[in-house]
């Protein structure tokens, strides 16, 4: 009997063995941007450098689209009134709420879905690489994007740059007055626009294979008009 206990616990360790050395997937987490306060006017982000797997993470990045509508608020717009907004960004939310899920695992590339499914373009700075200022590198713990009368900017380490647009074809201005542009989702009768903003964080595994969090919706600013 004692042989069988003894024979039964070589098998089962081997096997452990052979289980835990077969290539199974080391999933990497990056930890998702959460601390998002709103105003009607500005956006305050904490980002959760402190969980990040130093040796994968990279950075941030910022996505962002322009919508025209039809309708003004006057308070904080919520996914809730993105079919009043414009029927598009309600129709591009339904397809990004999935992932938006607390519970949910991101295995798709977040540049790709933006980018390509969703027609959305990467944030970028007047005088400098909003990429860079939002590395892991650049230990910049928080930042405030924000609406003024003549345009929209953001605010990292006490330092404020105007936001521009990532198209070639047309102004890189956030302003409304006359915009158009592969960015803009136009509406009949507009009178006024808004950007949607979304975040995520991004890396590399251990193999060099590009890794992402699930994204954060940041929110909504009114375009300059």
């Amino acid at each position: 009997m004692k042989h069988f206990f003894f024979r039964s616990f070589i098998i089962a360790a081997t096997s452990l063995a052979l289980f835990m050395s077969c290539g199974i997937d080391n999933y990497i987490y990056l930890a998702p941007v959460s601390s998002i306060n709103r105003s009607i006017d500005t956006i305050t982000v904490s980002l959760p450098n402190a969980d990040q797997p130093e040796d994968f993470f990279l950075g941030y990045k910022i996505y962002y689209k322009i919508y025209l509508s039809t309708q003004t608020f006057t308070s904080v717009i919520a996914t809730s009134d993105f079919v009043a907004l414009n029927t598009i960004l309600n129709s591009d939310y339904s397809k990004i709420s999935p992932y938006l899920s607390t519970d949910s695992v991101v295995s798709i590339n977040m540049d790709s879905f933006f980018k390509d499914t969703l027609a959305y373009y990467q944030l970028k700075v007047a005088n400098n690489d909003l990429q860079s200022l939002l590395a892991a590198t650049s230990l910049n713990n928080s930042f405030t994007l924000q609406k003024t009368n003549s345009s929209l900017s953001i605010i990292i380490s006490s330092n404020e740059y105007n936001l521009q647009r990532s198209v070639s074809d047309n102004s890189s201005v956030f302003a409304y007055l006359g915009i158009t542009g592969n960015d803009v989702v136009t509406l009949d009768n507009h009178s006024t626009g808004y950007v949607v903003f979304y975040i995520f964080a991004y890396g590399t595994d251990e193999y060099g294979a590009s890794i992402f969090s699930k994204p954060a919706f940041l929110g909504v600013l009114q375009l300059p008009q």
